[in-house]
């Protein structure tokens, strides 16, 4: 078992951006959650009062439903709403739920995705016009990665994914090879369930099953981990595979300059095979296909994950994602003070 030590500092990539124009903007992180009604309008209220950009990196939409009938009858429309949907927009089953996201969604200013895929399904839905919806250019925190880890390579494959992978195929691919694998992951982490695992616990001499608690410490560790192995493998299940589940680990990878092998994604806004950066696989005969290749390639894999860090460095990083932000928040005339509610690392 690695050891878990807490550390307080961690990538900026949960915040979108925000701590990179901390002195350029007034920064101050506000919760819209609320155990009841009562509080969710006290928090709104809170918000609008005082806020010129309200920023979600994480599009939350309860809280916003009175927000947006505020808005609707002309309060509160000097306050730029920016949000970050991590999946495509949704119509609604009822009536009565069709139209409550209709005014949730008329309300909001500038929509971002980190799939330009779930972007045009939005639009395709009548849900959203094109100039409302933008594709977000987000990376990991690369002066940090810098600062704290100097990649080398060991011969272990890794993953620390905790979002519907598929964990059983992983095994079942990796039992049929030498290769060494260590997966890190949470027993529970929200509608996922992982205690399954503890069956696969010294089974296997090359499979190595480690459960982790959810902290800004387990995070800092588990890249420290990612920077010294060979490779990240990103397995998903295929029929939860509605967004760009996977894209954490992927960004890591390529901030790290470590290759890839990942189940297909549409909703990825990498091609990863065109960008030479690693290896799609879809049956457990091209997962093992995949392993093998780069087993027996060391150059090549090695070649990919300089790629992949150059891609980093050209597009997918924090600071680009930061610009794009500052753009957007620019727009506004109002915008000396910005209020974001912050994702919860995971």
């Amino acid at each position: 078992m690695y050891d878990l030590q807490k550390t307080i500092e961690v990538s900026s990539r949960g915040q979108y951006g925000l701590a990179q124009l901390e002195d350029k903007y007034t920064i101050k992180p506000i919760s819209l959650d609320s155990p009841n009604i009562i509080g969710i309008i006290i928090n709104n209220f809170k918000c609008l009062e005082s806020c010129d950009v309200l920023f979600m990196t994480f599009f939350y939409r309860q809280p916003l439903v009175l927000l947006s009938f505020l808005r609707l009858i002309g309060l509160f429309r000097k306050r730029k709403i920016v949000v970050i949907s991590h999946v495509s927009l949704a119509k609604g089953k009822s009536v009565v739920e069709k139209f409550l996201l209709r005014c949730i969604y008329s309300s909001i200013d500038v929509f971002l995705f980190h799939s330009s895929k779930n972007l045009d399904e939005s639009v395709e839905k009548g849900l959203i016009s094109k100039r409302r919806g933008e594709f977000l250019y987000w990376g990991d925190d690369l002066d940090y990665i810098d600062r704290h880890f100097t990649p080398i390579q060991h011969n272990f494959f890794l993953s620390t994914g905790c979002e519907n992978r598929d964990f059983s195929k992983l095994i079942s691919v990796f039992s049929k090879t030498q290769v060494v694998l260590e997966i890190y992951t949470n027993k529970i982490n929200y509608n996922n369930n992982y205690e399954y695992l503890e069956s696969y616990l010294g089974t296997y001499p090359n499979i190595h099953v480690n459960f982790v608690e959810k902290s800004l410490g387990t995070t800092h560790v588990l890249t420290k981990r990612a920077s010294e192995c060979f490779c990240i493998v990103i397995p998903l299940i295929q029929k939860k595979v509605t967004n760009c589940l996977g894209l954490t680990s992927l960004i890591e990878a390529m901030a790290l300059g470590k290759p890839v092998i990942s189940s297909r994604n549409p909703y990825y806004p990498i091609d990863i095979e065109k960008e030479g950066i690693g290896i799609i696989a879809d049956d457990e005969e091209s997962w093992v296909t995949a392993i093998n290749y780069l087993v027996s390639h060391p150059d090549e894999a090695k070649q990919m994950g300089v790629r992949a860090r150059q891609l980093a460095e050209r597009k997918y990083n924090i600071k680009e994602c930061a610009k794009q932000i500052d753009k957007i928040f620019s727009a506004s005339r109002h915008n000396n003070i910005v209020y974001s509610e912050f994702w919860r690392p995971i």
